[in-house]
């Protein structure tokens, strides 16, 4: 139905955001350089990093972050802060849950300034050792993923210069990290991202090509290798880097089998990631695969009626949308129409207006059109030519079918 032109907003990695998330290797991956207490070798240098009593806690702060249980997270996130009072680790890891929770409802901005303030906090810290020690690795560490996470944030939110110096500040000292510990493989998440997105992300997204020359260049073949490394070999970041070659393979690859291969390779380890129960779904409607997806949207719309943790407004409104355009390719339009308006009746009340709005008003006339009702379906052409919210392509949809009303060929066939 839709052109890859199509693709809504939240499914392009927020394209501008490449100037921050070259250096996103630190997004809930705090730890990803610290080794296990069975590896003979000793650490080259003092740091929490190689405490094995902070990887074995923070590793199950992070099993419960990736499974939505984000109370059980921030106890533990909380217990390694109290250990280690005036480290940069400590607003880091109390900022994660903050941080999913944008995520989940990315058009809701109230989390925004407490999380940078945190991030913040993080930079104050990690500067506070570096006065002290210019090569001290655990502030070098923490201050590479602070400006990675606020320059991410300011990318969403297209404060774009301030995502590209962050995005510049985060890959110095990652590289200064990864100067002093080149073998480690977790490293690789955040070298592999920005070797494939400086390479890739500029070609797709015209708007991109000013921030390109702020960067070295980068090389798509290599940073696959490099974050499937990541992923197999690393201690720490094989899901963060899973899903970041699923969110790859599904907006810049178009490789829809692959995404759904990380998709399931998430889903059996996080059951309860409403984001990866999500793009399972999404993954299995662009394979073509209509009862999987079917099926696997149900249980996301399922879980979000129940009140499970994660599965919010966001996600629900996702999971309607992408219902109805799989049932309007197979030619049940009264099941299309029933979840649209459902979907209508969920972003009505919510407190932020999303692009999913203008999307599903747009479906509504198209699938009004396809049953001859072309006066309403105008009037929901006309609406969305109203509405602010949701990319130019969906207006400039609209006006196309208000000159000329959109069929589907199976609908006319069947109903001569």
């Amino acid at each position: 139905m839709e052109s890859s032109r199509g693709i809504a907003p939240q499914e392009k990695l927020r394209a501008a955001a490449f100037a921050a998330v070259c250096a996103i290797a630190l997004l809930v991956s705090v730890p990803a350089q610290a080794q296990t207490a069975q590896q003979a070798a000793p650490a080259p240098y003092s740091s929490i990093l190689y405490d094995p009593a902070f990887t074995k806690d923070v590793r199950q702060g992070l099993d419960y972050l990736y499974d939505m249980d984000f109370a059980g997270a921030d106890a533990v996130f909380a217990q390694v802060a109290g250990r280690y009072p005036g480290h940069p680790v400590g607003p880091m890891l109390e900022a994660l849950v903050d941080w999913w929770t944008i995520l989940l409802e990315p058009d809701d901005t109230s989390q925004d300034e407490a999380f940078l303030a945190a991030m913040d906090e993080v930079i104050e810290r990690s500067d506070r050792r570096l006065k002290a020690d210019p090569r001290d690795v655990d502030a070098l560490f923490f201050k590479s993923g602070a400006h990675a996470f606020r320059g991410r944030l300011h990318a969403d939110r297209k404060r774009w210069l301030r995502a590209a110096r962050d995005g510049q500040q985060a890959m110095k000292y990652l590289q200064k990290v990864v100067e002093r510990d080149p073998g480690n493989n977790d490293l690789y998440f955040g070298v592999g991202l920005f070797d494939y997105l400086a390479d890739v992300a500029p070609k797709q997204y015209r708007m991109l090509r000013p921030f390109k020359r702020l960067f070295p260049k980068g090389n798509r073949e290599q940073g696959l290798r490099e974050l499937e490394r990541a992923m197999n070999q690393g201690q720490f970041v094989s899901a963060e880097t899973a899903y970041s070659l699923l969110q790859i393979h599904y907006v810049f690859e178009k490789n829809y089998g692959q995404s759904l291969r990380y998709a399931l390779w998430l889903r059996a380890r996080y059951p309860g990631n409403s984001l990866f129960h999500l793009y399972e779904g999404r993954s299995y409607e662009r394979l073509g695969r209509a009862g999987e997806a079917s099926n696997v949207l149900r249980q996301v719309l399922d879980r979000y009626e129940k009140g499970q943790s994660g599965y919010t407004d966001s996600v629900a409104e996702q999971a309607l949308y992408v219902l109805s355009r799989l049932e309007m390719q197979h030619n049940q339009y009264d099941l299309a129409l029933a979840h649209i308006d459902q979907l209508e009746r969920l972003s009505s009340r919510r407190a932020v207006d999303t692009e999913y709005k203008a999307l599903g008003r747009l479906r509504k006339g198209m699938a009004l059109d396809a049953y001859g009702r072309r006066n309403e379906a105008v009037r929901c052409y006309k609406e969305v030519l109203g509405m602010k919210e949701g990319p130019d392509w969906v207006r400039d949809r609209a006006k196309t079918y208000i000159k000329k009303p959109f069929r589907d060929e199976r609908v006319v066939s069947a109903r001569k």
